[in-house]
């Protein structure tokens, strides 16, 4: 099977945690797919459908950081209609330092929109700027088992112990001036950091050349 291979690098990247909205924001330890599905809707200059490609990744950073950023809040006048609050809040953000995410897609036809990408690509929010590094097409190789490095599985996967979050893959943006709307929420677990990677054996994995390396290619909307 021949796939897309990007690699993106930034200074920092932040993936929100869902439904935590107070305290400290914290970062997921790896982007959630809906975050990729709007990283290659950015390089395409469009929304991508759910079925236009698989998607597979791994992702690693060199370490974390934490910075104060001021907060603009909202509150209801005498009316009950809401109105920009004039004192400003504060909330600790934390982030990613020199992230690198691995992008895999079996789009091959996507390696124009990389090659020259409609939008500016982030990792996260706006001021995570990417860049691209390297963009090819590669063989990988269906197989039963093999050692993963960080990225997401749909839960339960035996072999691993990783954090758990709920995600939503994908959101139908389509009509303006009316809120996006949410798909289905997805119970995933984390593959976390290891010297060699995890090992793991379930469907839909591939390994990458001649190691002993898989990766996970994940179809938007699959429970696993």
């Amino acid at each position: 099977m021949k796939v897309l291979h990007i690699t993106f690098e930034a200074f920092t990247a932040t993936f929100k945690v869902p439904f935590i909205n107070t305290g400290t924001a914290v970062s997921a330890p790896v982007p959630s797919y809906s975050n990729i599905v709007g990283l290659i809707s950015c390089c395409v200059g469009r929304y991508i459908d759910k079925d236009e490609t698989l998607i597979g990744f791994k992702y690693s950073c060199s370490g974390k950081g934490r910075d104060l950023e001021t907060t603009r809040r909202l509150e209801f006048d005498q009316k009950g209609r809401l109105k920009r609050n004039p004192e400003l809040g504060i909330v600790t953000r934390e982030f990613h330092v020199n992230p690198k995410l691995d992008l895999y897609l079996s789009n091959t036809r996507f390696e124009r929109y990389f090659k020259s990408p409609v939008g500016v690509p982030t990792l996260g929010r706006s001021q995570d700027v990417a860049w691209i590094t390297n963009i090819e097409c590669v063989e990988i190789k269906k197989v039963p088992d093999g050692k993963i490095k960080p990225t997401l599985i749909p839960f339960p996967c035996a072999q691993i112990g990783g954090r758990l979050l709920r995600y939503c893959d994908y959101y139908i943006n389509d009509t303006t001036g009316y809120l996006r709307r949410p798909d289905e929420m997805i119970l995933y677990q984390v593959v976390p950091e290891s010297d060699d990677g995890v090992h793991v054996a379930r469907d839909n994995l591939y390994r990458l050349g001649d190691s002993d390396e898989v990766i996970y290619m994940h179809a938007l909307g699959d429970k696993g």
